[in-house]
């Protein structure tokens, strides 16, 4: 038996536009820019080669009975620790991936252990962090860790469960992410990555969710999300993207919400309202702001300059929030995906 672990944290995408016309997966995705998240999915993966029957003949009972030959056992808890069986189908079909290709062999059996820490379908790239950690935790048990090969993985996968465009792409670039062209990482994406030390808010309507496809394959949708995007990606494009660019990320995605019209949504336009009306109620929309997450029904709050920012000062909006019926987690941002594999 061997085992591998990792950890990815999530990502918030700002502001996107939609490039899906390549035939082949890895050569689809986005352009856009936002946020990598240090909240996200804990993988641990198991591998257990299947035992010949005459090997446990006449032998001591093992703590846990032989696997079958080739069995995949997955079990997906929530961040309260609930089972989420619907959520097994993505990781069984990343481990028949992985042999098909024979990265793997067919023969072993795998156990894996899958953490959300965050809900999914609101903008928070938890399907991208569950398969970029669960590809990144069978390569090391399987003895041969490969992060770009995962990376290619895991962005494939996305793309065939018509899921993320790109974020897996953002998660390789970590912190305050700009994805310049779209498709997999290392493939034909490109995406630069800043450094930024800031504490978060996350907020989101836990009764409404949201799925991406639901937008990219709207033809209405998809031609205002893409121009909206462009547009407000073009001053993000020109010159170095380092921390200075913090203001024009927040701008830009204020831009974006509005034009592409993703903000005049009923369930969006009342979040966005409920968490600047909380903002303004505790004092803190001087030195704090809210933008909306993709393509959740949920908002980001982040620091007007990173360097203003104390963690403590969210503490007050969290109870005016939660008591207009909305969840809230308080996270920071996080390195590149490479570095945070354990």
């Amino acid at each position: 038996m061997t085992v591998g672990e990792s950890h990815v944290g999530g990502h918030i995408t700002l502001l996107f536009s939609i490039h899906d016309e390549e035939l082949l997966p890895r050569r689809q995705g986005s352009r856009g820019a936002g946020l990598c998240l240090d909240a996200g999915v804990r993988v641990r993966a198991e591998a257990q080669p299947a035992l010949p029957p005459e090997a446990s003949a006449g032998a001591a009972p093992p703590l846990r009975p032989p696997s079958r030959n080739g069995e995949i056992e997955v079990v997906v808890k929530d961040r309260f620790g609930t089972l989420w069986p619907e959520g097994q189908a993505l990781y069984v079909t990343l481990i028949e991936d992985l042999r098909a290709v024979r990265r793997i062999p067919r023969s072993t059996a795998w156990r894996l252990e899958v953490h959300l820490e965050l809900p999914i379908s609101q903008g928070f790239g938890m399907s991208a962090a569950g398969l970029l950690a669960a590809a990144l935790a069978v390569l090391e048990a399987n003895g041969a860790p490969d992060a770009d090969y995962a990376a290619r993985a895991a962005h494939r996968l996305e793309r065939l469960h018509r899921g993320g465009l790109g974020d897996v792409l953002a998660l390789q670039a970590g912190g305050m992410a700009l994805r310049r062209q779209p498709g997999a990482p290392g493939v034909s994406g490109i995406a630069e990555g800043a450094v930024i030390d800031a504490p978060v808010l996350l907020v989101w309507q836990p009764d409404e969710t949201r799925h991406t496809s639901a937008y990219i394959d709207h033809p209405g949708w998809k031609r205002s999300i893409t121009e909206a995007g462009e547009a407000a990606l073009a001053p993000l494009m020109d010159g170095p993207w380092d921390e200075g660019r913090w203001g024009d990320l927040l701008l830009a995605a204020a831009d974006f919400a509005s034009v592409s019209g993703l903000e005049d949504e009923v369930e969006r336009s009342w979040l966005l309202q409920a968490v600047q009306v909380a903002l303004s109620e505790t004092g803190l929309d001087e030195t704090w702001t809210c933008r909306l997450c993709m393509l959740g029904v949920s908002a980001v709050v982040v620091p007007r300059r990173p360097e203003d920012a104390t963690p403590g000062a969210l503490e007050a909006l969290r109870m005016p929030l939660e008591r207009a019926g909305f969840e809230v987690s308080m996270c920071g941002l996080a390195t590149p995906a490479a570095d945070e594999e354990e």
